[in-house]
């Protein structure tokens, strides 16, 4: 028998077998990292609507925000039970667990002396607020809680309507929270 007859197709046969391994294996593999196999929940839908007082989209955290605070800081020392900000103008748009949390002190957080409160009262002046969510760096929102720097502007106005004075603006960190309808309402308010 002739030995090299046999030997350049036995060559020839593993030569083409290897080929053919390196092919299949080079169809199974990628360079491309593989997809994550985990993908972040979708955020509650909403179904809370608007608020019947305010108007705020209570299904966006922000107009939750701006509209409670404008609420809040807008006085009317006539009518008002309590000095400070007007916690049943706002009420619709405050977490229930945060006014319990707040008890009988939510006037500490307005800094108007009692001094002001009466001499406003007197006058018959109201103080209107305006509020605006600033630009700030703020924590990453997670699908339960957002917080911003809120910029409030209040102006007092006399008994005839005339705006007659600017008060200092007030930075305000505030927070809302996600409500049993999958809306939003303010759970926390800090004035800085």
């Amino acid at each position: 028998m002739n030995t090299r007859t046999h030997r350049p197709i036995h060559r020839a046969a593993v030569v083409a077998t290897a080929l053919a391994a390196l092919v299949v294996a080079g169809c199974g593999t990628s360079t491309d990292p593989a997809p994550p196999t985990t993908t972040a929940a979708p955020a509650p839908t909403c179904s809370a609507g608007i608020d019947q007082f305010s108007r705020a989209d209570l299904c966006d955290p922000e107009a939750v925000m701006t509209a409670a605070l404008s609420a809040l800081y807008s006085y009317h020392p006539a009518t008002q039970t309590q000095k400070g900000v007007d916690i049943d103008s706002a009420a619709t748009l405050l977490d229930p667990g945060y006014l319990d949390r707040l008890g009988v002190s939510y006037s500490a957080l307005a800094p108007v002396t009692g001094n002001t409160w009466e001499q406003w009262k007197a006058e018959g002046a109201t103080v209107t607020a305006t509020a605006v969510v600033a630009s700030d760096d703020h924590p990453a929102d997670t699908g339960s809680e957002v917080a911003r720097v809120v910029a409030v502007h209040q102006a007092v106005v006399d008994a005839a309507g005339t705006e007659t004075e600017q008060l200092p603006p007030l930075t305000i960190y505030t927070t809302a929270a996600r409500t049993a309808s999958g809306g939003w309402a303010v759970s926390g308010v800090n004035v800085r």
